[in-house]
Order: structure tokens, then C-alpha cells, then sequence
């Protein structure tokens, strides 16, 4: 099976919203049907991509052909904003776990892929680009359209500073993305690729509460996720749970580590204004995302709340996948294993299933 990743790094992003995703082989079938829940719907199983890596109703069908079954559709605004200047990504010699230890540390970027690309680490940086509502709108329909029984899309959204209040700009979002027929709504509230202060809104209990609650009064019977970044601070953390948990129906935990990143003859790596601080994901991020993953799990029994956990960060295989679903959550997205390991929904699938039969 193919270990080309599926997003062309050395492309731009708009070559890669037109052509892709690249598959040099086509998807392995699963004989499955719905047997799990999941925020009211029978789906196949627990196992997604998160927003980032599904670029269009395209990118929708493939991932849903691949076996993803919860398919987040990349976040997008109530406007149209372009994506930063190439490259977008880069590989990471980032071989070991990061801790919070490092955070004040730079990491070394290049174009060349490691050898092991289970480990594999990347730093990207878009800035959360959206075509204007009335494509993605359209999109939207083609890709719920195009999925399968036992699958299910949820429409990620961002509001933007500027033309008016980001609250309400958020449930502008929100209402538009709903309008066109999204099941499910996520709301991004962590995105570390952005400087106007959209990025940031998950460590500010009272201000991601307010907008929590305001997209879910505009919603209504429509669920809602929030998408969270890494708290480092368990009190702050907590804090954070408690005030958005009456306005949620689910927790999505981690989006991408911001870090500086440097290329290898020390300048900064992304070109561009703002940009020496840029998103890490993949490999070295898991320890973070499992460890925040447990907090929020044991913070969820112990005040009896009832929303869902999304487990997100660094999951290459099967074996990680299961890690997160030890540790409490609810189901399990994978963003960069996803990339670089199309089949790897297939591989859990084939896995699992071989094992209880056992």
C-alpha cells in the first residue's frame, strides 16, 4: 500500500484543493455496517481525520472511500481569505516526544521526509484559508452527498476579526455552514497558524463559553463540537471544560503545538510575516494529545459531564488509536497518519476485527 502522502508538500495550496488528494492505489473495501453511535448517529466506526487534511468534497469522498468515517470538512469563514505563501509544510527532525519542557525551544525544519514515516513529525502553517461561503456552501452539499452509509460530516467553521463582533461572526459561520446542511458543526477556537486572535480564543474560559453558547442557541438541535488546543495549566484547563461544557456536545483535543521553527541554516523556516511560529503536528505531538485527552476523560466523570471526547494528536497506527480510546475518549481522529497513511482506517479496521475474531 501507498506511503505517498495524500497532500503534496512541495505543491501549493491551491494545486492541492484542485487536483488532489494524490492516491497511487486505489482504497481496500470494508465489509462493515453501522454499529456505533456517535452524537446521535449511527456511524461505522469512531475513527475520523480532523479539520485540516479534507480540503473539499473531494478530499471528502476520498477519505470516506478510505474508510474515515467521521469526516471533518476544513474549517472555513463566513468570508474569503487566501492561504499563506508556500511551502505550507515541511518534515521536522524531530525524532522524540515533545514536552512541555521544549515549548520554548525551536524546532529544525526541511523538505526531506524521515525514514520512518510512522514517526513522522511536520510543522504546517495556512492561516485557516476559506473560499467564499457561497462555494464552500455548494461543496458542502457535493460532499454529504458523496459519503456512505455509517458516515458522517461535520462542517468546521472560524470567525474573523474585523467586519464585526467575532462572536457573531462565529454564529454567522456556523448558521451558513448549517444552512447548507451540515450535520454537525465544529467550531475552531485553536488554530495556532493565525495572528489576528481567532487562534487563541480556547484559553479564555469566559470568551470561548460566550461563543460556545451563542452558536449553540443559533443552532439548536444541531451538535456542536469545539475544537480546543493544548492547556498545559490542569486548573486552567479545568476551568476551560467547565464553562463551555453546558453549551457542547462534544470536545475535540489537541489541535497542532505552536512552536518557532528554523530551517537548517537557522532563519525562520515559513516564509512570511508572523510566521516563525507555525503549527507542529504528527508523531511528537502524541504524548501531549493523550495526556490531555486522560484529563479531560477523568474531568468529564468527575463532574458528571455529557459531552463527547475527540481524541486527536499524533496517531500513526493502530496502536496509538487504541492508547486514546484506553485513556476515555469517545472516538479518535487521525490528521497527519491520515496524510502520509491513507489506509490506515483500513488497517484499524482490519486489525481490530481479525483480532476478536480470535
Amino acid at each position: 500500500m501507498s506511503a505517498d502522502p495524500t497532500y503534496d508538500i512541495h505543491r501549493s495550496y491551491d494545486e492541492n484543493y484542485l487536483e488532489g488528494p494524490f492516491l497511487k492505489e486505489s482504497p481496500p473495501k470494508r465489509n462493515i455496517t453501522p454499529q456505533k453511535s456517535f452524537l446521535g448517529f449511527q456511524v461505522n466506526s469512531l475513527l475520523g481525520v480532523p479539520a485540516g487534511p479534507l480540503l473539499n468534497a473531494n478530499w471528502i469522498k476520498a477519505y470516506a472511500e478510505l474508510g474515515f468515517d467521521l469526516l471533518v470538512y476544513k474549517t472555513v469563514r463566513s468570508q474569503e481569505r487566501a492561504c499563506h505563501p508556500n511551502p505550507n509544510c515541511m518534515y521536522l527532525n524531530q525524532k522524540r516526544q515533545l514536552r512541555e519542557i521544549d515549548f520554548e525551544r525551536q524546532l529544525f525544519a526541511s523538505m526531506d521526509p524521515p525514514e520512518d514515516l510512522s514517526k513522522i513529525s511536520i510543522t504546517n502553517s495556512f492561516g485557516m484559508p476559506s473560499r467564499a461561503p457561497e462555494v464552500w456552501q455548494e461543496d458542502i452539499q457535493k460532499a454529504k452527498s458523496g459519503i456512505g452509509e455509517g458516515q458522517l460530516l461535520i462542517v468546521s467553521v472560524v470567525g474573523t476579526p474585523g467586519e464585526s463582533d467575532l462572536k457573531a461572526d462565529y454564529v454567522k459561520a456556523a448558521a451558513i455552514a448549517v444552512e447548507a446542511g451540515a450535520p454537525v458543526i465544529e467550531i475552531n477556537l485553536s488554530c495556532p497558524n493565525v495572528v489576528s486572535g481567532e487562534g487563541s480564543i480556547f484559553t479564555d474560559p469566559e470568551l470561548s463559553s460566550q461563543i460556545s453558547k451563542a452558536v449553540k442557541d443559533e443552532i439548536a438541535s444541531v451538535p456542536l463540537i469545539i475544537k480546543m488546543g493544548y492547556i498545559a495549566d490542569p486548573f486552567k484547563l479545568s476551568k476551560v471544560i467547565h464553562a463551555n461544557a453546558p453549551h457542547v456536545d462534544a470536545i475535540s483535543s489537541i489541535n497542532t503545538l505552536s512552536f518557532e521553527v528554523i530551517n537548517e541554516e537557522g532563519e525562520q523556516a515559513l516564509p512570511g510575516a508572523g510566521r516563525l511560529r507555525s503549527g507542529v503536528c504528527g508523531s511528537a505531538i502524541r504524548s501531549c494529545g493523550l495526556a490531555q485527552a486522560k484529563q479531560i476523560a477523568e474531568l468529564k466523570a468527575q463532574m458528571k459531564y455529557d459531552f463527547a471526547i475527540v481524541g486527536v494528536g499524533g496517531i500513526m497506527t493502530t496502536e496509538h488509536i487504541l492508547e486514546y480510546f484506553q485513556v476515555g475518549v469517545d472516538a479518535v481522529m487521525s490528521a497527519t497518519g491520515a496524510m502520509w497513511d491513507p489506509f490506515l482506517a483500513y488497517k484499524y479496521w482490519e486489525e481490530t476485527t481479525s483480532s476478536l475474531s480470535r
